[in-house]
Parts: structure tokens; C-alpha cells; sequence
């Protein structure tokens, strides 16, 4: 076992065990985790850093497949969230994203991803996949905090109380969604940040601004609905379970853009 093996493996380890301690807690009668969480979380953050950079640089050679891309996202959204608990405390949604990060971290183990020429990592095509990294962990905690907001709704019309101590720690579902907006309008303004680098990458690579491949048709059409997604919450007030639907639609267009198409390759 190499050392790159060992930093992500403890990694893996202090996510999900501050995630489940930040979800224990928000269960708890206070529904407030401790501050010291934040400790953990870093340390993670840190292995989990040297870990990817070591997955995925060599001499010659870069690796970057679809476990590279699904540690990466996780790392980006926990990084975020790590940063806003300091504005705000600690929550449930940041325990769920670190579970999930645990899980993350652990994937290029499994889909370690082809190896690709270095030479071919243009400063475009860099900053192209930088964005795309920030448009995915910005969209997946959008993710979460809609999954959360389905659960609030289904909360008010029809009380648990497996659920109410959980539920309870995290705002206002009105605050919930203003929250969510916000989360889906930086994703989309790295999405369309994502759109502009990739066609100047695209011009590098196949001498035309637009190739039409299953990738940019997938982007574009997530791109569409989560632009009409903000326009219905500017014009016609959107909320709950339209807002929801249109999300769930753009984030699978998304995430079957790359992430889908990429485990297919690489698996099958």
C-alpha cells in the first residue's frame, strides 16, 4: 500500500466520521455540531488534496477519468462548505456532503481513469475543466439542499418524528429555498463559464468552436433548463415542487454529460 493509497484511505475515514457525527448531532436534542468538526474536516481535506495530485499527475502522463472526477467534485464541495460553516454553523447539509466526500475520495481507486498525454492539458482545456469542477460541486450541493427541501416539504403536509430533530437544525424552508437559488445561480453562472473555455477548447482541438458531440448537446440542454429554471423563479416566483422538477432535470442532463457517459467507457 503506497502512500497515496494510505492519505486516501484516512481521508475517507475522518470524512464520514465528521459527516456522522454532524448528522448525529443535528439529530440531537440542541441540533448544533461543535465547532471542533471543522478540525477533522480540514485534516481530510488536506490528505484528500495530496492524494488527488498524486492520482492524477505524472511526468508525462495525466489520469483523469470518472473516479478522478467524482473525488475531485467532492473535494471542491467540501472545501466550499468547509468555508461557509465559518460564516454560518454547522449544519446537516455539510454532514451529508462529507459522507458522500468519503465515498468520493475512495473512487479513483476503483475507476482509476486512461492515461492522457500531458502535452494535450492546454491552459484552455485547463481552465475549461477547473470550471467544469466548480459548475459540478456547486451543483451537487444544489443536490442536496433540494433533496433536503423535498424533505421539509413532505415534513410540513406530513410530520415524522424520525425526521423532525434533523429537519428542525436546518432553516426555514422559505430561507431553504432562497439558499437553493443562490447555490443553482453561481452553478449556472460556472456552467456558462464552462460553455465559453470549452468552445475556445474545442477550437484547439478540432479547429471549430462547436463540435457537436454528446457531451456539449447534454451541457447545452442542462445549461437550457436550469436557465429556465431561474427565470421561473425571477417571473413567475417558483417554488417547491416546480422549481424541484425543473433542477432534477437539469442535473441529470448534467451529470450524464460527463459523469454518466465516462463510467459507462471506463466499465463497460
Amino acid at each position: 500500500m503506497n502512500t497515496i493509497t494510505i492519505c486516501t484511505f484516512l481521508a475517507a475515514l475522518l470524512y464520514v466520521g465528521a459527516g456522522t457525527a454532524i448528522i448525529a448531532a443535528m439529530k440531537g436534542k440542541e441540533g448544533r455540531a461543535s465547532s471542533l468538526l471543522r478540525v477533522p474536516v480540514a485534516a481530510a481535506l488536506l490528505l484528500h488534496a495530496y492524494a488527488i495530485e498524486g492520482e492524477m499527475f505524472a511526468p508525462q502522463a495525466v489520469h483523469f477519468g470518472f473516479g478522478l472526477a467524482v473525488s475531485v467534485m467532492f473535494f471542491f464541495a467540501a472545501l466550499i462548505l468547509l468555508f461557509e460553516s465559518w460564516v454560518h454553523r454547522l449544519h446537516g447539509q455539510f454532514g451529508i456532503i462529507l459522507v458522500g466526500a468519503a465515498f468520493g475520495a475512495l473512487f479513483p481507486t476503483l475507476f482509476p481513469g486512461p492515461a492522457l498525454n500531458a502535452a494535450e492539458w492546454t491552459p484552455a482545456f485547463r481552465l475549461h475543466l477547473l470550471l467544469a469542477i466548480a459548475a459540478y460541486s456547486f451543483m451537487t450541493i444544489a443536490l442536496v439542499h433540494a433533496v433536503l427541501m423535498a424533505l421539509q416539504n413532505r415534513h410540513l403536509k406530513h410530520p415524522t418524528t424520525a425526521e423532525t430533530s434533523f429537519l428542525d437544525s436546518m432553516p426555514g424552508l422559505v430561507v431553504m429555498e432562497r439558499i437553493f437559488f443562490r447555490i443553482v445561480f453561481i452553478g449556472f453562472l460556472f456552467l456558462t463559464a464552462v460553455l465559453v473555455t470549452g468552445a475556445f477548447a474545442t477550437k484547439e482541438t478540432y479547429g471549430v468552436f462547436i463540435h457537436l458531440d454528446h457531451k456539449m448537446i447534454l451541457t447545452w440542454i442542462a445549461w437550457a433548463l436550469f436557465g429556465v429554471l431561474l427565470l421561473g423563479r425571477r417571473i413567475a416566483g417558483w417554488r417547491a415542487k416546480t422549481a424541484l422538477r425543473w433542477f432534477w432535470a437539469g442535473f441529470a442532463a448534467l451529470a450524464v454529460a460527463y459523469l454518466g457517459y465516462s463510467f459507462i467507457l471506463e466499465v463497460f
